[in-house]
């Protein structure tokens, strides 16, 4: 009998399952997106969607999410169109559109403050300025039809991919370090350039092909190529793969011993990705991903590197988050394409080259993170993290001072260093205003540094055995960081300042510094948007970047013949351009 009800109950789930495909396929839905002028998400946002129907109106309402994304229930096909509204924002209504049977519609909705409204200016990226009358007694925009006729039905984003691209050329290397190579660092032997085109294969998938490119003392290129399927909001899957060659040996001042070995003529890299996301309903984010990197140089070497990030929103303003990886997105790999999503360019084994000589390592992150938003624009967020370093990492730069002779750079490498370290951040971000936000980073954290009573005499026994003259310790730190756009030529200046309680020879808490600033150090970088061309189909940026401007952050060792000055993060300037087009 129990068998025979579980036989009915099936027969009874195929029987339905026809007609509730068939039922939810007859409806399409409204997904989108609410920001400000300047791109920056709002949560909260009351999103009214009006439906036109022979009777008169009617809508739901439904609330942007932290980052400014909205999504519609299931909706019968009909003409309809939103009215969108946030405090201390002037709303305004979109013109009238279609949604029709198993479509998405996907609309990005800008928002003004009320305080730049004095301007009234007309933002394109959400009307015609040709069919639009001003509303004196509500305060909001209505669309009307200029020439009397049906407003045209909003076509663009009708696909959830289109055909878009971004690019990025940044050059500029600190004086003296040229002649190695840091991947994944900025680049340090001239000019580095990014780019990413996407081509849609439909409304749910797309290829995108990005690559990297350094030109200079030595050459470096990589291709990748991922397809991206993205059959809802809440679920995004990619595959990739991706080569890479590294032109060598890379000249050197001979900082680093070299053998008498022939070396190959390069380096080449592969790599395999597999990634998803998935989110259920507004409580729990994951994503997670497989890397698998195989690199020759002489001899194969392989990495695997497994990664997940799972976040839980157990009640409004709270959100809690771990993690495990070993890829680490910094601000010189990342670009953005003009939809706002953002794609990662970073490699997950971290790869020097100095002369012939090659190391790899790798670096595996953990984190546990708890955010708690204390007003509407201010958040706090505890976070703890530890690092495994397996390989030498990042080198470090000694200059050698010799009275009467020139200085020399070189390049020291730690050695095989199966190493941890752990610490502890805590961050406030808060928001002035949309066009001012500031942030207050607090580390206490493990790092290298140099043993007391340890200085090592000579270049030459700091490079025998560097471990022997380093030591493992906690170090504070403190990081502030202002970001303002000014309104009228939307101009973007950053100004971060950094503190360190010593001279970290190692960075405290790494996958945390995108900006790559790594010391006690001052730091300007400024974005100036150049004002778009009539018919163009795209956008440039300049980019200014100082690093370092006080050169902070030197330790001064003596030596027998005179000083060695050790130094992460000389004093640079980077400049280039940015460009994303649609």
């Amino acid at each position: 009998m129990k068998s025979l009800s579980h036989t009915l109950l099936l027969l009874g789930i195929l029987v339905c399952a026809p007609a509730l495909a068939a039922a939810a396929g007859d409806k399409g839905r409204i997904t989108g997106s609410v920001t400000s002028l300047g791109g920056h998400p709002l949560r909260d946002a009351v999103v009214r969607i009006v439906r036109e129907v022979e009777e008169g109106e009617f809508f739901t309402l439904i609330r942007s999410d932290s980052r400014g994304f909205f999504k519609s229930a299931l909706l019968a096909p009909g003409i309809y169109h939103l009215q969108v509204s946030r405090q201390g924002y002037e709303p305004v209504a979109t013109t009238r559109f279609a949604v029709d049977e198993d479509r998405s519609i996907a609309l990005d909705i800008a928002l003004r403050e009320w305080v730049h409204a004095i301007s009234r200016e007309d933002d394109a990226r959400n009307w015609n300025p040709g069919t639009v009358l001003r509303g004196t007694s509500e305060g909001r925009l209505i669309f009307r039809s200029a020439s009397g006729t049906r407003p045209e039905i909003a076509a663009a984003g009708a696909e959830s991919f289109t055909r878009s691209g971004a690019m990025s050329i940044a050059s500029g290397a600190p004086a003296g370090t040229r002649g190695f190579l840091l991947r994944p660092h900025t680049s340090q032997s001239g000019v580095s350039s990014n780019f990413a085109l996407t081509e849609p294969l439909g409304s749910r998938s797309r290829i995108i092909l990005s690559g990297q490119m350094d030109v200079g003392d030595g050459s470096f290129w990589r291709m990748r190529n991922t397809y991206q399927y993205r059959p809802d909001g809440g679920h995004d899957y990619r595959a990739s793969v991706g080569y890479g060659r590294i032109a060598g040996p890379y000249p050197s001042s001979g900082s680093i011993s070299c053998s008498d070995v022939p070396a190959p003529s390069g380096l080449e890299t592969f790599d395999v990705s597999v990634e998803g996301s998935t989110k259920f309903l507004d409580l729990v984010a994951v994503k997670y991903g497989v890397d698998y990197t195989r690199l020759y140089y002489g001899e194969d070497t392989h990495f695997l590197h497994p990664s997940i990030e799972i976040v839980l929103t157990p009640a409004e303003g709270w959100s809690l988050r771990t993690s495990l990886a070993s890829r680490r997105p910094s601000a010189t790999n990342t670009l953005v394409l003009p939809e706002g999503e953002t794609i990662d360019l970073s490699e997950p084994t971290l790869i020097t080259m100095v002369g012939d000589r090659v190391s790899m390592s790798q670096v595996r992150h953990s984190e546990f993170a708890a955010r708690k938003a204390v007003a509407a624009d201010t958040a706090v967020e505890i976070a703890l993290y530890s690092d495994y370093v397996r390989g030498p990492g990042i080198p470090l730069m000694v200059t050698e001072i010799v009275p009467g002779a020139a200085a020399r750079k070189h390049l020291i490498e730690m050695n095989d260093d199966h190493s941890s370290q752990r610490g502890v951040r805590v961050t406030l971000d808060h928001k002035v205003l949309e066009s001012l936000r500031g942030s207050v980073a607090y580390i206490y954290g493990e790092a290298r540094s140099v043993a007391e009573g340890g200085a090592p005499g000579s270049v030459a026994f700091l490079k025998q055995d560097p471990a022997a003259f380093l030591r493992q310790r906690f170090e504070h730190s403190l990081t502030g960081r202002v970001d303002v756009t000014l309104p009228v030529t939307l101009t973007g200046l950053m100004t971060t300042v950094r503190w360190d309680s010593g001279s970290p020879l190692t960075a405290l808490d790494w996958f945390s510094d995108r900006m790559d600033i790594g010391t006690r150090s001052v730091n300007f970088e400024i974005r100036q948007p150049v004002p778009r061309l009539p018919g163009s189909s795209g956008r440039w940026e300049i980019l200014l970047d100082f690093r370092n401007v006080l050169n902070q952050g030197i330790q001064v060792l003596p030596s027998d013949q005179g000083e060695l000055v050790l130094n992460r993060n000389p004093r640079s300037l980077r400049y280039g351009l940015n460009y994303r087009f649609n």
